[in-house]
C-alpha cells in the first residue's frame, strides 16, 4: 500500500467526532462529517455473515444514508450474490470507508439487513462516489486501465442492502484504531 500522501490518524476522527458529539447533542452513529466521508467516494468494503456463520466479503459502489441510523449500501449483483442472499436473510452487516490519499477509514456495524431496489438517486450515487474513487486511486498512481475496471459501475447490475446503523469505529492504520466513535 503506498504511503498516504496526506496522512491521517485515528486521533482526528475521534477528537472531531467527540467535539460534534459534545456541541449539537449527537443522537444519530454518524456526525454529518462522517456520513458525508462514507458518500464521498470511498473504498467500500461490505461483510455479512454467511452460510454456517462463515463471513462474506465483497465490493461496494457506494452508500447513502437514508435517515439518520439507516444506511443503504450500494453493489453490484454480479459476483456478490452471496452478500445479496445473507442480507436476504437479515444478517449483521460491516462496511469499511476507506480514503486511498490518506488512509482514512471508518467500520460501520449494523442489523436488520435486506435487500432494496436500487432508486435513479441511488444510480446516480454509485457512479459519482466510484469516479471519486478513480480519482483518488489515479491521485496515488494507479494506472489509469487499474483504476476504471475497479471503479466500473453497471447501473444496471446495482442491488440496495439497507440496515440500521448501530455502531461506528476508527479504521486508520495507528494508535486508536479500532476505537468507537460514541457520543
Amino acid at each position: 500500500m503506498p504511503r498516504a500522501l496526506q496522512p491521517h490518524t485515528p486521533d482526528d476522527d475521534l477528537a472531531a467526532h467527540g467535539a460534534h458529539a459534545a456541541s449539537a447533542g449527537l443522537s444519530g452513529v454518524l456526525t454529518p462529517e462522517v456520513a458525508a466521508f462514507c458518500q464521498g467516494g470511498v473504498s467500500v468494503i461490505i461483510a455479512l455473515g454467511g452460510k454456517d456463520a462463515a463471513p462474506v466479503a465483497g465490493l461496494g459502489c457506494g452508500c447513502r444514508l437514508l435517515e439518520e441510523n439507516r444506511m443503504r449500501l450500494l453493489l453490484m449483483r454480479a459476483g456478490n450474490e452471496e452478500l445479496v442472499s445473507a442480507a436476504e436473510r437479515g444478517e449483521p452487516v460491516a462496511a469499511t470507508f476507506s480514503q486511498p490519499v490518506t488512509h482514512r477509514s471508518i467500520q460501520v456495524k449494523g442489523s436488520n439487513s435486506g435487500i432494496a431496489a436500487p432508486t435513479e438517486n441511488d444510480r446516480l450515487a454509485a457512479l459519482r462516489q466510484m469516479d471519486g474513487l478513480r480519482e483518488e486511486l489515479r491521485e496515488i498512481e494507479f494506472t489509469a486501465r487499474f483504476a476504471e475496471a475497479y471503479c466500473h459501475v453497471d447501473p444496471d447490475d446495482l442491488v440496495a442492502i439497507d440496515f440500521d446503523l448501530d455502531t461506528a469505529f476508527v479504521q486508520t492504520p495507528g494508535p486508536g484504531a479500532g476505537a468507537e466513535l460514541k457520543a
